[in-house]
């Protein structure tokens, strides 16, 4: 009996894990379509994760792989953070829940558990990447209107740029090391680089293109290919600077830099102005309390306090580091900055091309951490974790939770 309960058990396991494979990749594709079917899925995935009653497994991923344990680590200090926040139980609890993406690399490495699995999420990633291309151009020349803010993307130009900035820099990997579809990547990632830089024009995205594509060199070429890869690089962005129309929203943003430097009570007039204010209020905050912070959930209600003769309010710095740091001090700031190093460290332990697409997801990320919130922020968050899983799920292969799927 105990034989036939054990197979019964096994076989819903089986299950399990194959739901929770399907779900990953409907997930993927919710991301970057739907906000709320996204936070359904990923619930559901909670819920499947506990199902499948793989609880040594979660013990060992969390001894053995440092970005699953740091990220959990991070959001346990979140809710040490609740104990001492400045604002109410109800609006600390709010910001903790938007950084509640945390906690969802753990499950999913374990759901990508097979070689298998991680294909279809690859091939998720790779299909929702090209849809929200070939929309943006179908949007940029008048076939399909969806009206988002005037921009000719399916998300707003940020998120957009984020995602096609990184879609690029993989089909660039893809091309060099697959023969077969060698000239579709090469067309991808040409597609990706004249949406960023001449449809869509996302300061972020270009910034984080331009970057990549001097990683790609710095891990593909000899040093003769990287200094050659500077050198075009540098051409082609100094023409696109001062021979293109395209190039006004970088071109203000520079000037725009270079004036809110100055202090002077026209700085908060441009966007890169709000930043640098948001910026040197949050260092204010941070040297109130430099160790632990405000406190979950805290930023918007300090920053209010001390800039009350200030027209310009916020909710968050437009940095993830500061926004951290404002809530949760010093100690925060170093369990993030772990979480990092750890993605670095680990990415170290792959094969080749994964190793190459995870040190460009984590520069991604980095830069995209300059310039907003990318771990608080929905869609973002959700897709810079469900990325960070696929890519380091493999080092999970040999745990005791890929069982028989088969």
């Amino acid at each position: 009996m105990n034989k036939t309960l054990n197979e019964t058990i096994g076989k819903l396991q089986v299950l399990v894990f194959k739901a929770g494979a399907v779900t990953i990749s409907l997930f993927i594709a919710a991301i970057y379509f739907s906000t709320s079917l996204s936070s359904i899925l990923s619930g559901l995935l909670l819920v499947l994760c506990l199902l499948a009653g793989q609880y040594k497994t979660l013990s060992e991923i969390l001894r053995n792989n440092l970005v699953a344990s740091s990220s959990l680590l991070l959001f346990a200090f979140f809710i040490v953070g609740l104990s001492y926040s400045s604002v109410s139980n109800a609006d600390a609890f709010s910001m903790l829940l938007k950084y509640r993406e945390l906690i969802f690399i753990l499950p999913l490495t374990v759901f990508l558990s097979t070689e298998r699995y991680r294909n279809w999420a690859w091939n998720a990633f790779i299909i929702s990447s090209v849809l929200i291309l070939v929309i943006s151009y179908l949007m940029h020349f008048g076939i399909l209107n969806l009206n988002h803010q005037g921009d000719p993307t399916f998300k707003s130009r940020i998120t957009h740029s984020i995602f096609i900035s990184f879609f690029g820099f993989f089909c660039a990997h893809k091309a060099y090391d697959e023969k077969a579809y060698q000239k579709l990547y090469w067309l991808l990632f040409i597609a990706c680089a004249y949406n960023l830089f001449f449809i869509v024009e996302g300061r972020t995205g270009q910034l984080i293109a331009v970057l990549l594509v001097l990683l790609f060199a710095v891990q593909r070429f000899t040093k003769r290919g990287l200094v050659m890869t500077v050198f075009v690089v540098g051409i082609l962005m100094l023409l696109f600077l001062n021979y293109s129309d395209k190039a006004t929203r970088f071109n203000e943003g520079v000037v725009n830099m270079q004036s809110d430097l100055k202090p002077g009570p026209e700085q908060s007039q441009t966007s890169m102005g709000q930043r640098y204010m948001f910026w040197r209020y949050s260092m204010e905050l941070i040297a109130e309390k430099p160790l632990l912070g405000h406190g979950t959930g805290s930023f918007a209600k300090e920053y209010e306090r001390i800039t009350s003769t200030e027209t310009m309010k916020a909710k968050n710095p437009h940095n993830e580091f500061l926004m951290i740091s404002v809530q949760l001090g010093a100690v925060g700031l170093f369990i993030y900055l772990g979480f990092l190093a750890s993605q670095y460290y680990l990415s170290k332990k792959l094969t080749n091309q994964k190793k190459y697409v995870a040190q460009g997801l984590l520069l991604t990320l980095i830069i995209t951490s300059l310039f907003n919130t990318p771990i608080m922020d929905h869609t973002e968050g959700h897709w810079f974790v469900m990325m960070i899983a696929l890519c380091f799920s493999s080092l999970s292969t040999d745990l005791k939770a890929e069982i028989k799927h088969a």
